[in-house]
Formats: C-alpha cells, sequence, structure tokens
C-alpha cells in the first residue's frame, strides 16, 4: 500500500490527550466507542451464561471498559496502524483470554487456594486455607482439591498454580516458566482432564477450559441453525434488519503500476456510522482494459481483500468469511493496474445495528 501523509485526526488528537490523562478525553472515547464496547459486552455475557451463572451484568460491562482504556494507554501510533481497527481487535483478543480464564476458575474451586504471601507466591508448596473458607463443607472440598493437586507430576503442578490460581496467561506461564504457550496449554489441559476425573466431573459436558460442551439456550441454537443455514450460501443471505450499503459507478483510471493501488474515487468511501457494525458482502467488478487490474478494498488504511481481474473481462466474488468492521471505520475500493482503463464497480456491504 502507498504511503500516505496526513494531519492528524480529531480520533488520534483525543487518544493522546487520554493517554496523557485527560479524563474528559477518556469519556469521549467511551462515548465514540459505545457501540463497539456494548457489543464486546453482549458477546462476553452470553458466553459467560452458558455455565458462569453467578456473573452479573456489570461485572462484565466493568471488565470490557477496564480492557477498553487499558488498551488506550498501551496504544502507539505506528505507520499504518489504525486505532479503531487496533481497538476491535485487541478488545476480541482480550476477551476471549477473560472468558477462558473465567471458565478455568468455574471448572475447579482454585479461588479457595490463597499464596501466604507476595514473596512466596510463586510456589506451590505454599498453598494454605483462606480464613473464609473454613466453613466444614468448605474446608472438606478444599482439602479435597489440594489431595487432588497433590497427585499431579510437578510439571503440571506449576502449570496450574500459573494459571488456574495466580491467574496469569498462558503468555505470562510460558514466559515464567522458560516453555513455549503451546507446552504449557497442552500441560493445562492434561492436568485439569485429571482434575475432572478426581471430581467425577464428566468430561463429556465441559471441555478443558469446563465450557459446556452444547449450551440448552432455545435461543442460542435458534440462531446457530439460521447462521449455520446463511453459511451455505454467503451469496442468498437476505438483510434482516440491517441495510444495504452499494459503493458502485464507473471510473477511469491511470496506470499506477500493480504494486501502487490507488483510491478509485472518493465516492467508494463509506464510513461506517455510530451505532452501527458492517460488512462487505461481494465485490463485482468490469475491467475495461488491455492489461490485468488488481481492485482492493481497504478498511482503515489496511489491504482488507484482493481480486485481480483478468483483462478486458469481469469478476464476481461473494465473501464467504464477512468480518465485523466496527463503527467509525472507513472502508475504501482502491485499484492497481500497469495500464489506463476504466472500471466497472459495483461493491454490496451490509450494515447492522451494533
Amino acid at each position: 500500500m502507498p504511503s500516505i501523509i496526513r494531519a492528524k485526526t480529531s480520533l488520534e488528537d483525543r487518544v493522546e490527550r487520554a493517554q496523557s490523562g485527560e479524563p474528559q478525553a477518556a469519556e469521549e472515547l467511551l462515548e465514540q466507542f459505545r457501540p463497539l464496547i456494548k457489543s464486546r459486552v453482549y458477546a462476553l455475557w452470553g458466553a459467560v451464561n452458558e455455565d458462569l451463572s453467578n456473573m452479573e451484568w456489570a461485572d462484565v460491562e466493568a471488565e470490557v471498559t477496564w480492557q477498553f482504556l487499558a488498551r488506550v494507554q498501551s496504544f502507539r501510533p505506528d505507520d499504518g496502524v489504525y486505532f479503531s481497527h487496533y481497538i476491535e481487535r485487541m478488545l476480541y483478543f482480550d476477551g476471549l483470554s477473560w472468558i477462558r480464564q473465567q471458565r478455568r476458575s468455574a471448572a475447579v474451586p482454585f479461588s479457595q487456594l490463597m499464596p501466604q504471601s507476595e514473596a512466596d507466591s510463586s510456589q506451590p508448596e505454599d498453598w494454605f486455607l483462606s480464613e473464609e473458607y473454613f466453613a466444614e463443607d468448605d474446608l472438606e472440598q478444599t482439602v479435597s482439591l489440594k489431595e487432588a493437586l497433590a497427585h499431579l507430576p510437578e510439571q503440571l503442578h506449576q502449570v496450574v498454580w500459573q494459571c488456574c490460581v495466580l491467574g496469569h496467561t498462558e503468555v505470562e506461564a510460558a514466559n515464567y516458566l522458560d516453555l513455549s504457550r503451546s507446552t504449557v496449554r497442552n500441560r493445562l489441559e492434561t492436568a485439569l482432564s485429571q482434575l475432572r476425573a478426581h471430581f467425577e466431573l464428566d468430561e463429556k459436558e465441559s471441555t478443558r477450559t469446563g465450557r459446556a460442551g452444547k449450551p440448552g439456550s432455545a435461543h442460542y441454537e435458534f440462531w446457530s441453525y439460521i447462521m449455520a443455514k446463511d453459511e451455505k450460501r454467503p451469496d442468498l443471505v437476505g438483510i434482516g434488519a440491517g441495510r444495504p450499503v452499494l459503493l458502485q459507478g464507473t471510473y477511469d483510471f491511470p496506470a499506477t503500476g500493480l504494486k501502487t493501488p490507488k483510491l478509485l474515487s472518493p465516492k467508494l468511501r463509506y464510513v461506517v456510522p455510530v451505532g452501527s457494525i458492517a460488512g462487505i458482502r461481494f465485490i463485482r467488478v468490469g475491467n475495461v482494459c488491455d492489461k490485468m487490474i488488481c481492485v482492493s478494498s481497504v478498511v482503515n488504511g489496511l489491504p482488507h481483500r484482493l481480486i485481480p481481474v483478468a483483462a478486458n473481462s469481469s469478476m464476481h466474488v461473494p465473501l464467504a468469511i464477512v468480518e465485523a468492521i466496527p463503527a467509525g471505520s472507513e472502508i475504501e475500493i482502491h485499484i492497481a493496474s500497469e495500464a489506463a482503463g476504466m472500471a466497472i464497480i459495483d461493491v454490496g456491504c451490509l450494515q447492522m445495528p451494533a
């Protein structure tokens, strides 16, 4: 993609002010990205409700808000990195990590084990019974858990301690134990499987992270069925509550070279409005040129899809994989060619409420 020199946007200025500690800027960012935050809260809420009934909506909302503000502070505006794209991806991965940790904690009562002190918190032999769990039933359960952990091999012992008791991520545990992330994950899977067997939990009813194998929600099953049908014919999916957005027209283009795409026309630019998400469903291109061209969809300055079109021919591409593009994102259609010509463009997007 070509290098584009542009003035600092109001969003970038707001991010910088929030990073410098200005409360008003942080509030403005929270309000601007409220649809994205809301969508992540709904996603995590649905996930935790599968088998974590003790989780409150306010807890999930507070967690997502904290993740958002933490990512604002860690954002660095390197060349080619757009905040809208960055925050959408980071909240997605942070949410996955948080859900995984919550399910591990729910699968086995690790919260009843606590380190004696910060200095001793890295050693499994420092586990002890917290005073708040000295009730007879809880004490019996905790002793049983300690006995189960005592029978684990040392390698599995260390991984369970790092990930489940101290709450470290797999990456943090891998760095501390000087192991690869895949090794930590495999050992953790083995350890949790042995602990479930000790407590006589049915392996068929849960995955290695404690997640239920098949949710019983009729609402979930209905929408899973509908999505499965849609995925079979992505070109025939109805718009439902969405609004179609078409970027189309006939445009002349200069010779730029196949490695230097340019924006075909300002009319082929679309900004996802606040309160909505969007997805590109199909790209149709007609090429009136004696050379092959490459039409690309660009989201927030980053290449999204590349469509090569032979000389004097046409191409229709229904996209089977459709990502949710968050509010504030900018979608553009670029073209690269070794010869001048004319292009007939028809790009179909679907705008949905967030």
